[in-house]
Order: structure tokens, then C-alpha cells, then sequence
């Protein structure tokens, strides 16, 4: 039997040793410095479970560089471990977001999920706060491609 949004908040919050009301009541988590947002999109026992994360807002003499860097990571997901990147219209601030079917989750397979989603929000968040070693000549579009 599948879980709601809200029993699989209830069972990661209670497997990763957190509040389960704490986290019901902010739907969001602080892994490895990276926060990270909670969101049910639809149904609560068929909807989605949508995840997120505020990665920064790059320098406005490296926004174009960093915008085509993150659409050649988008292009079927080959640099975001299936997720997206974009960018917040207001702030200029690059996100990564993610979505899975609330129905596929337990609390253990959602902290393992959210694991290698932070280990993808931590390297795209050095890319884009210039941080040492994200800079220099290799873009991290160079290290990723697929055929289209």
C-alpha cells in the first residue's frame, strides 16, 4: 500500500531522526548545507512530491556563461541527475528541481533520493556561486553530452 504526501514526510522525518510535525509544518530539510524545499503537487496519495533547491544568483558578468551553461545541462537531464535547473525571474537566482510520483516513496527511498539530489544541487551551486573549484577553463558542460 502506497503512502500520502504527508505519511512519507511523517516516515523520512522519523528515518533521518527529524520532527515529523517540524517537517510537516515547514516542508523543508537542511542536508549538507543545502536547503531544501517540500512541495505536494496534486492528490496527496497520487500526486507528486516536488523538491527544490535555491543554488544562488551568479554575477552579472558571468550570467550569460552560466545560463548556457545550464541549458547544455538540462538537455535530457545529462548534468541534473534527472532534474532541472533554472532560474527565478524576479531574483535572477538558479534553482534545481526535481518532481516523483508520491505513491513511489517511502521514507528511506526519499532520503536516498534527496542524497544524491543535494550531492547535484552542491556541485551546480559551486558552478554558479564561482566557488574555487567550479572555476577555470572546463565548464561542467564539458564534462557531460548526449546526442540529440
Amino acid at each position: 500500500m502506497s503512502l500520502s504526501y504527508e505519511d512519507v514526510l511523517r516516515e523520512f522525518a522519523t528515518h533521518v531522526g527529524l520532527d515529523p510535525a517540524e517537517l510537516l509544518s515547514t516542508e523543508e530539510v537542511l542536508i549538507d548545507g543545502i536547503a531544501v524545499g517540500l512541495q505536494l503537487d496534486g492528490d496527496p496519495d497520487v500526486g507528486d512530491l516536488v523538491f527544490f533547491a535555491v543554488l544562488g544568483t551568479p554575477e552579472a558578468a558571468q550570467s550569460a556563461r552560466i545560463a548556457q551553461t545550464l541549458l547544455e545541462a538540462n538537455n535530457f537531464w545529462v548534468g541534473t541527475g534527472g532534474c532541472t535547473l533554472g532560474l527565478q525571474r524576479e531574483t535572477g537566482a538558479v534553482t534545481l528541481c526535481g518532481r516523483v510520483a508520491v505513491d513511489e516513496l517511502g521514507g528511506a527511498s526519499l532520503a536516498t533520493m534527496l542524497d544524491g539530489f543535494v550531492d547535484t544541487a552542491q556541485f551546480w551551486r559551486a558552478f554558479v556561486t564561482g566557488a574555487p573549484e567550479a572555476n577555470g577553463n572546463d565548464r561542467p558542460a564539458d564534462m557531460f553530452s548526449a546526442r540529440a
